[in-house]
């Protein structure tokens, strides 16, 4: 395992839309790492710069670096290890891990090509069709076709895709740029308005049935992931996981129009051979995407049929995310996980640094 002694750089913040669901994430993390008998360094990305967090306030107001000088000054003081709790944009689609290799300083979360694979839903469920796995019907809007085409385009999704359906940013996190639209109008507003700050727009069937999260928790060199107990989330059909849901663990009602409780159940109520199926599939789609220390993939199983709709290489870690839950209900809470992904980030690192395979 990893010293116990050694310090843990805990990167957090970001200047894009989950930045709040990071400080949340790293607030959390930072007990952790220090229970598991780590020191923690925290640094914030903020819009200047970024900054050291010299006290446990991880919002304190300080003076912001360059990135590289900050590392460098890191390195100098002999850290090794990185605790990457960045959700989304430049934090998962491998610029930091991209940092961290330069600066040789192993890090949790996926590699390069493993980060940018997964986050872009278009380039992952191309890769997931490549490997033979169920995905939903889609279509890809380009914005320069769309300007020319937009008729033609909206004719092709209602006849081949069909109504409702769902609409994404392929780079959002969180839920972030996801709307289930179900008019023709409706679809127009949602692709012009996505298009106008994302070069392409991903519009899926939609699908309802039981709604799967699985976490897979990567390994040291030699042996394989682990697959955590899958986590159902338990909605009424036409109502997303947004990010409403999530932050609140409410929803409102199609029908009475109430308040609800929203219900996660952990393990999921799918039968064993189903579980290990889907159990198989996700642990196939870490190892050959290269997905680092722990990815979080979520599917829908509609009757018989599978459908994997995207895979978070750093998942929420806040008191309702979904992968604690999993990994306490798998036999071990907060600082196990840590500990895990601290010791396979560091083993991982060496495999890359020395072009060896991680299982």
């Amino acid at each position: 395992m990893v010293n116990s002694k050694k310090n843990v750089l805990l990167i957090f913040g970001g200047t894009w839309s989950e930045r709040d669901v990071s400080i949340k994430s790293a607030q959390q993390v930072q007990q952790w790492i220090s229970d598991a008998g780590f020191i923690v360094r925290p640094v914030r990305w903020d819009h200047d710069g970024w900054v050291k967090c010299e006290s446990q306030d991880l919002e304190e107001v300080s003076e912001a670096q360059h990135p590289a000088e900050l590392l460098q000054e890191f390195v100098n003081e002999g850290v090794e290890v990185a605790f990457n709790c960045l959700h989304g944009g430049a934090g998962e689609d491998g610029t930091v891990a991209a940092l961290f290799q330069m600066f040789r300083i192993a890090h949790t979360g996926a590699g390069v090509s493993g980060s940018a694979i997964s986050a872009c839903k278009v380039t992952f469920r191309q890769r997931l069709k490549g490997l033979g796995i169920n995905v939903p019907k889609a279509a890809v809007v380009h914005r320069e076709v769309w300007r020319l085409k937009s008729t033609e385009v909206i004719r092709g999704i209602v006849e081949e895709i069909g109504l409702p359906c769902i609409v994404k940013d392929p780079f959002g996190g969180s839920s972030d740029g996801v709307s289930v639209v179900s008019g023709d109008s409706e679809i127009v507003d949602t692709i012009g308005g996505l298009l106008e700050t994302c070069p392409m727009v991903l519009v899926e069937q939609f699908l309802y049935g039981k709604e799967l999260s699985i976490p897979c928790l990567g390994s040291r060199q030699g042996a394989l992931p682990q697959t955590l107990q899958s986590v159902e989330i338990c909605l009424p059909e036409g109502v997303p996981f947004d990010r409403k849901v999530k932050d609140s663990g409410k929803y409102v009602d199609p029908e009475s129009r109430q308040l609800c409780d929203l219900q996660i159940n952990c393990p999921s109520s799918v039968d064993a051979e189903v579980s290990v199926d889907l159990s198989r599939a996700v642990r196939q789609i870490h190892l050959e995407l290269d997905l680092g220390t722990l990815s979080r993939t979520d599917l829908i199983i509609c009757g018989e049929e599978y459908f994997f709709l995207e895979t978070n290489t750093c998942p929420g870690m806040t008191h309702r995310s979904l992968v604690p839950l999993s990994a306490e209900e798998s036999g071990f809470e907060g600082p196990e996980l840590i500990r895990r992904m601290l010791d396979a980030a560091i083993s991982q690192h060496l495999g890359r640094a020395t072009g060896g395979s991680f299982a």
